[in-house]
């Protein structure tokens, strides 16, 4: 049962709901999620025990207790038997810090698949289109484990009638931007609708801003360039969003609208939030987004920033349905975006400050069975 309304989200529109219709749909499908997923993994039971009292309580997706996403950098939190596990996601740690590690079982990597190009197809259309990487080729190398990075490029590969990497890693592995290949790619698809993704740090300092120093430019109208994280490091360079949208645009040759940010983590791949036409990020159907004051944590009203949580209904090998990650945004407005999307719609707006989150780490650390 709980299946089929969940790929029923999947494979629906994905932005027609209104938000009390979400919460309706969502509040029961959570609720079983979240018993299954305890009952395999003991340390998130007793967080559920501590923080969340019982399922049968929970009157909204606001109710359920949101696990801090720090936690799966302490812990390695499984509900799966290994001989399930298919695939390890790694979340790319920065400044010497653990990366999170996430397991996934098959139906939770299909639904993960599914889901993404269930929301980028709301986005830019069904049409498969070639493909320019702003990255290497062994960002995406095959194997047990996979970053951050990888998941996001095998997910925007879907749409790929082409795939071409316009990196490589020079003699001292830093990145290196392929000139000639990416000018070839460009000249062989002039007037054609091409999609280009990579990680906005690595987008701004490698293609960009390289591409203004050497005076390139390309003719490339009809280019969607998808982009994701890396917001504090040029936040730290006092580059805006709208700063970056209209150079990588001027760059392409191509209107700002066409340049997507995305908000979305390694701990929920395939549950992304895309920016609209009005610049303001969407819940899709099967997931959904909470802000909560950072003093209360109670869910924030529209017009105020709070803590950026994710819900999400895909995972079924780790507890990852409700998340309070290390972001602030802002609750911009419910069901009236200009867009004509339905549901909440937010802005991301920055980091949080580093903060030890006390409490649902000594519950965890109370079990034997994790490392």
């Amino acid at each position: 049962m709980i299946t089929r309304q969940i790929d029923a989200l999947i494979g629906g529109p994905q932005y027609a709901a209104t938000q009390s219709e979400k919460d309706a749909a969502l509040t029961p499908i959570l609720r079983e999620l979240c018993r299954e997923v305890a009952d395999g993994c003991p340390a998130y039971g007793r967080f559920l025990d501590k923080f969340g009292g019982d399922p049968d309580s929970w009157r909204r997706p606001a109710d359920v207790p949101p696990l801090p996403v720090s936690m799966f950098k302490r812990f390695l939190l499984s509900a799966a038997p290994p001989e399930k596990i298919v695939r390890e996601l790694l979340s790319s740690s920065t400044s010497g810090q653990q990366p999170s590690r996430i397991v996934v079982d098959k139906t939770t990597a299909f639904r993960q698949s599914r889901a993404l190009v269930a929301i980028l197809k709301e986005h830019i259309g069904n049409r498969r289109r070639p493909f320019l990487v702003l990255d290497t080729a062994d960002s995406t190398a095959a194997g047990d484990s996979l970053t951050a990075r990888g998941a996001a490029i095998r997910g925007v590969a879907n749409f790929a009638s082409e795939t071409v990497y316009a990196m490589d890693r020079d003699s001292g592995g830093d990145l290196s931007i392929q000139w000639d290949r990416v000018g070839d790619f460009f000249d062989r698809h002039r007037g054609v609708p091409v999609l280009l993704f990579g990680f906005t740090f690595i987008v701004w300092t490698r293609f960009v801003l390289e591409a203004e120093r050497r005076g390139a430019a390309f003719d490339a109208s009809e280019a969607v360039l998808l982009h994701s994280g890396g917001w504090k490091k040029l936040a730290d360079q006092a580059v805006s969003k709208d700063e970056f949208s209209g150079r990588a645009a001027a760059v392409l040759g191509a209107a700002p609208k066409s340049i997507l940010d995305f908000y979305g983590m390694i701990e929920q791949v395939g549950t992304v939030y895309v920016d609209c036409e009005a610049g303001n990020k969407h819940a899709p159907a099967f997931a959904d987004v909470i802000l909560r004051r950072p003093l209360s944590l109670e869910p924030a009203e529209v017009g105020q920033t709070g803590i950026i949580e994710v819900l999400s209904t895909l995972p079924t090998s780790y507890p990852g349905h409700a998340l309070l990650t290390e972001d602030l945004g802002e609750l911009v407005g419910v069901d009236d975006c200009p867009c004509g999307r339905k549901g909440k719609y937010f802005r991301f707006t920055s980091r949080v400050e580093r903060a030890a989150i006390r409490g649902c780490g000594d519950t965890f650390a109370q079990s034997r069975e994790l490392t």
